[in-house]
Order: C-alpha cells, then structure tokens, then sequence
C-alpha cells in the first residue's frame, strides 16, 4: 500500500492513495471522519459529506441550520460520537430502539421542535404496542443523552426528554446462591479451571468484564491483593480491555487465602496451557484465557457457569447471581454496607443497600429475635 499526499489544516483533512483508490481523513475539534473513492476529488467528498452530517461546536453551519430533524441528527451522533463510550451490545440495542421507535417516531421533527408531550406520546406508544418498561426507560435514557449532547453543541436550548418521567422498572428476580450451596459448588470444582473463576464472581463478586479482564499483574500475591482496573468487552467484533465503567468501580480487593490459594493452582493450569499450546499462545497475561491465551467469549464463559451448576446438582442462575452471592453473604455475615458497598464497586451506598440490604432475609430474623427478647425480659 502506497501512502502519499499532503496533510492540510484543521478540519481540511488529508488524502493519499490507498492500493487503487484514494482515502480522505479529516479530524475537526474532535471528530475524525474517513472516506474513500476512486478519485481524490471524490474520497474528499464523501469525506466532506459525513463531516457535515454531524453535529459540530459553535460557529458550524450544522447548528445554525434550525431544520435539523431528529433522524439526521441522531444517527450521525449514534454512530460518531456516542458508540464510542458504550459496549457493542448496547450500541446494538440503542441502534435498534432508534430505528424501530425513535425515527418513527420523532424522526421528522426538528431537534428544535421536539417536546415534553411529543416524548410522552412516544414512550406511551411503546407501552401501547406491548414494550415492557425496560425497553421504553432505555429509550428514553438514550434519547436524553442525545440531547444532551445537542444542548452542548448548541443545536438546541434544552432538553425536553429531562421534563418526562422514567417508567418505573421492577428490579428483576434475584438468585444467589447460599453458603451452603456455594460451598458445594467450590467443592464441585476443585482443581478445575473454573475453581478460581468461581471464586472471583460468586466471593470476590467481579462483574463478568472485570474477570474476563483480570491480569495475572493485577494479583499481588504477597498482600492477598487483588486490582480491579479493566475489563474485557467487544467492540467492532474484537474482545478487548476497555476502562472501566465509573471510579468505583476501580478497586482493590484484600481477599482471603483460600482464594488466593485457588488462583495460585490456577496459574499452574494456565501454565500447562501455554505449554499444550505452544507457538500459537498469544500471551495477553489473562487469569482466565481461552486455549491459546486470548480473551473467552462472554458467551462460553457463561456456559462453562452453567456447567459447573449442573456437575453440582445445583439449580440454574444466571452468572450475574454470584455476583448477588457475594454481596448477599457478605451482608448475612454482618459485613457493613459501604464495605460491600467498595468490594463490589457500586456508585453509591444507596445502590448497594437497596440491592441487598431489602433483599437479605437474616437481618430481619435478627431484628424479630431482639425484638422477642427484650418483651420476654421485661
């Protein structure tokens, strides 16, 4: 591939030969847009064409045009601007919601013209055509978000998605596992790959990202430390480490031996991997690698979960759960909450205690138990 052309200013972009077309990139106050052609006079066009379909700060002749409708609008910022700050699975579903209900919709109305009861109507015609509340509160979630954005970029004076309402969505049925059943589980496992992959979502209560994510340099084996500073997800069909999602949720984990013992004959698995694998490991330092050292699928990771259920005659759970089981033993144990609150990374102690704080059933028997002893000795 031949690479040659001239780089110009700020937003002119650059073209060069690309085999036997031409590539145009142009990079304005932030934005970065890419076309081909068979021509440079059409690459630069094409690349032209994409810039102008964005939303742009102050001074463009995008946020002057007041007709901008919704559907010119919010696809360009779907695709350029908020894809990157979201996991493949949600921008799937959020280039679903806008396609089925949101250019339907509001598609053909101005940004400017959008309002309060337009919204309302929308979600309320959602909930008409049998969406479950879920599905209309993420609507409404990204169509905020996207006037947000318009509001920052000055296409529009406010946001009318804020003056509606969420729907209220009931918290879906949570399953942990008991100790007892945890117990069970661990024993069912032990001195398997998914020994250690147990204990870190279902003790230390690591989302699937954060394990799927975790580095054998992120283990201090010394202090019994574990860190929590990425997490694997897939983007553009490639699994790879991203950030992670809010500050909590990086963290350190002082955990006790018996995990620490479990990853330690874990790393004597991942040892003997490398070693079947031989030239075609690929050495990304994973605690939990696919065969030849690579990111797992999300996918088989949940079915090897699965899996171990079953070999333990245990019910069914979705792996979310032992993530619940962690913090719901923890809770039972007499842990407090903002403890659980810095283990598993929640936002705010609000989260953490309307998760399991509710949910618990032992502090409430405790509760009774005090209550029945203080009556009986008076």
């Amino acid at each position: 591939m031949s690479k040659s052309g001239t780089r110009k200013t700020n937003g002119q972009g650059h073209t060069y030969r690309n085999g036997k077309s031409y590539r145009t990139v142009i990079n304005d106050k932030g934005r970065t847009v890419t076309a081909s052609g068979k021509t440079a006079a059409e690459s630069k066009r094409r690349a032209q064409e994409k810039l102008n379909a964005l939303p742009i700060i102050a001074g463009s002749h995008v946020i002057r045009n007041g007709s901008m409708t919704v559907e010119q609008f919010i696809l360009p910022w779907l695709e350029n601007v908020h894809q990157q700050n979201i996991a493949e699975t949600t921008y799937k579903r959020y280039l679903g919601l806008t396609k089925k209900y949101i250019i339907p919709g509001l598609g053909r109305v101005a940004m400017r013209n959008v309002t309060k009861k337009q919204v309302k109507q929308l979600m309320d015609s959602m909930a008409l055509a049998g969406q479950k509340p879920r599905s209309i509160q993420q609507m409404r979630a990204l169509l905020s978000v996207a006037f947000n954005y318009a509001v920052e970029v000055e296409l529009v004076g406010a946001n009318p998605v804020q003056l509606v309402k969420s729907p209220k969505v009931s918290q879906g049925v949570r399953d942990p596992l008991d100790k007892h059943e945890l117990k069970k589980l661990l024993d069912s496992v032990a001195g398997t790959f998914m020994c250690a992959r147990i204990h870190i979502a279902a003790i230390c209560g690591l989302r699937q990202g954060e394990a799927l994510g975790l580095r054998w340099q992120d283990i201090d084996f010394e202090s019994n430390a574990i860190h929590v500073r990425v997490q694997i997800q897939k983007k553009k069909g490639n699994r790879q480490f991203v950030p992670l999602k809010t500050q909590s949720s990086q963290r350190i984990l002082y955990v006790g031996q018996s995990t620490m013992d479990a990853l330690k004959a874990h790393r004597a698995i991942i040892n003997q991997m490398k070693l079947r694998a031989g030239s075609t490991w690929n050495d990304h330092d994973l605690v939990f690698p696919n065969r030849i050292g690579a990111p797992i699928q999300s996918k088989w990771d949940y079915e090897r979960w699965m899996k171990a259920l079953d070999c333990a005659g245990l019910r069914r759970r979705r792996l979310h759960d032992a993530r619940h089981t962690a913090g719901t033993i923890m809770h039972e144990s007499g842990a407090d909450i903002e403890s659980i609150r810095r283990v598993l990374g929640h936002s705010s102690i609000a989260l953490t205690s309307s998760t399991y704080v509710h949910a618990s059933a032992a502090p409430v028997r405790a509760a009774f138990e005090s209550l029945e002893k203080a009556i009986d000795s008076a």
